[in-house]
């Protein structure tokens, strides 16, 4: 087993090689994500409460609507929690296939993509002063993929907020491996 980055690791054999990438280990972030939830989640439940003392037709249909955002915020940090948690990438390369899978706690769709078909591997070019750029990079969310391809029509992305150097290090060993 070798390591390319922080959170990259790489098992090569006779049929091909396997690349795990980890979410994270900041376990700072990690707690204070798991009690915005805890304290979004008893905040909701508050409201929720209060719904059925409210006798106003009016106020009612406000509670439903922030109950509506409510409950999609909710869905969205748990996710957040359990990617931060559990969460690895799984590529493997072999047999002309690269494998691609999400994995939270063993649970994710396999994307297989044949290497005849895959077209112009890269880097994604990051824009500093972006908005949803720094979102994209922020800790509490699933985003900020750095390499993409082209597959068929469609553009896959991978690596999820690696800094620059694990990045490139990544690239160079998916590049090599795809020709």
């Amino acid at each position: 087993m070798e390591y390319i980055g922080k959170r990259i690791s790489i098992k090569r054999d006779d049929k091909g090689m396997s690349i795990v990438i980890l979410s994270t280990a900041d376990k700072v972030k990690k707690i204070l994500l798991f009690c915005w939830f805890f304290l979004w989640t008893l905040s909701g439940v508050i409201v929720l409460s209060q719904y059925f003392l409210i006798h106003d037709q009016q106020t009612r249909a406000a509670l439903i609507v922030w109950l509506g955002f409510w409950a999609y915020f909710e869905y969205k940090t748990f996710k957040a929690v359990m990617w931060r948690s559990f969460g690895v990438e799984k590529i493997k390369l072999r047999d002309g296939k690269f494998l691609y899978k999400k994995d939270v706690s063993g649970k994710g769709k396999i994307n297989a993509y044949n290497f005849d078909f895959i077209k112009d591997v890269r880097i994604i070019e990051q824009k500093n002063n972006s908005f949803f750029e720094n979102l994209n990079n922020s800790y509490w969310v699933i985003a900020g993929e750095k390499i993409a391809f082209d597959y068929e029509g469609k553009e896959v992305k991978l690596a999820l907020q690696l800094d620059e150097a694990d990045t490139k290090a990544l690239f160079k060993v998916i590049k090599a491996k795809i020709k």
